[in-house]
């Protein structure tokens, strides 16, 4: 670990309370030296420290630059070894997880985070907003211990979209709903889309890794990256640091994933529904469809009524659309 991070770890354990330079170089045994460089490289990373003669130095509370350091301070046991890697700047949080995944050995549950995609994407190709120091961006990299059945892979987005609203719930106090299966919204505005993948080999039916990428508005862009995206658009709104959101929402898709049971979640996923009970439409096979939500199954499968059959869904031969955004 560089010195720069060994120091930003301390100041993230006394953060918002000073440390002398002093006390930080006995701790960590390294010289004064050593650790004024480190703060200055902290502070041209864009942390925010503040240094005061007698007193040191300290972590401003509300420094909200996304870091290993400050993700792994909030998390549960089970996951304070896990592997986080942290970018200023990506193309895709979902792309580098592949890349990773071609090119080396990747640990279970590892995370891939960045302050800004340049390529984030969406389901059926559609590209992701992701603006620098506003939101956060994410991957897990899953390497399941059992055999993987392809036709439950909507429960596998199910389980993320409860994660994140469970998490913001815990964070920020707000409550977000979904839309089937991979949109969240709070206020009538999407402020969450979720992306999984799989490493797969299709003709032996295996599964090596599963991929879910999350990118989350947390607060409103500084630059105009939503000007188009006005009446779709929207954020969290917090003043709640990013690190501790993500943290959060880790620490529920951990419990969601091992040791929850999927008849749990799915009651807590339909009880945030946006589409049971509404109407809907959509195209399957050619044939465009009107029809009303009205169950979520054990395999996370979408099931509606067109008023003469019910039909199953799943996410990956359809897309619903209905009246999810709030007017105005």
């Amino acid at each position: 670990m560089k010195t720069k991070d060994i120091v930003l770890k301390e100041l993230e354990k006394n953060r918002a309370n000073y440390i002398s330079g002093q006390e930080l170089a006995e701790k960590l045994n390294i010289s004064r030296t050593a650790i004024w460089k480190a703060i200055n490289t902290l502070k041209e990373s864009g942390f925010q420290i503040e240094s005061q003669t007698k007193l040191g130095y300290k972590l401003l509370e509300k420094d909200d630059k996304l870091s290993e350091e400050g993700i792994r301070k909030g998390l549960r046991e089970e996951l304070k070894d896990i592997d986080i890697i942290v970018y200023d700047e990506i193309d895709s949080t979902n792309t580098e997880a592949k890349r990773r995944l071609y090119s080396s050995d990747v640990k279970d549950f590892t995370v891939i985070v960045s302050d800004m995609q340049k390529g984030g994407r969406g389901r059926t190709g559609k590209s992701f907003a992701s603006p620098k120091g506003s939101g956060v961006y994410f991957s897990i990299i899953l390497h399941p211990k059992d055999f993987y059945d392809f036709s439950y892979f909507d429960l596998t987005t199910v389980k993320a979209a409860v994660a994140v609203v469970e998490g913001i719930k815990e964070a920020t106090g707000k409550v977000a709903q979904i839309k089937w299966v991979n949109d969240l919204f709070i206020n009538g505005r999407k402020i969450c889309g979720i992306l999984s993948e799989l490493d797969a080999d299709f003709e032996s039916r295996s599964v090596k890794s599963v991929i879910v990428g999350i990118g989350i508005n947390v607060n409103e862009p500084k630059d105009d990256s939503f000007k188009d995206l006005k009446d779709i658009a929207g954020y969290i709104g917090t003043d709640v640091i990013r690190n501790e959101i993500l943290s959060s929402i880790l620490n529920a898709f951990y419990e969601n994933n091992y040791e929850k049971k999927d008849k749990e979640i799915i009651e807590y996923y339909k009880t945030h529904s946006l589409v049971i009970g509404k109407d809907l439409t959509f195209e399957l096979n050619g044939k465009k469809y009107t029809a009303k939500g009205v169950d979520i199954n054990d395999k996370g499968n979408l099931i509606v009524d067109t008023g003469e059959k019910r039909i199953t869904l799943s996410s990956g031969e359809v897309s619903i659309k209905g009246d999810f955004y709030k007017k105005g």
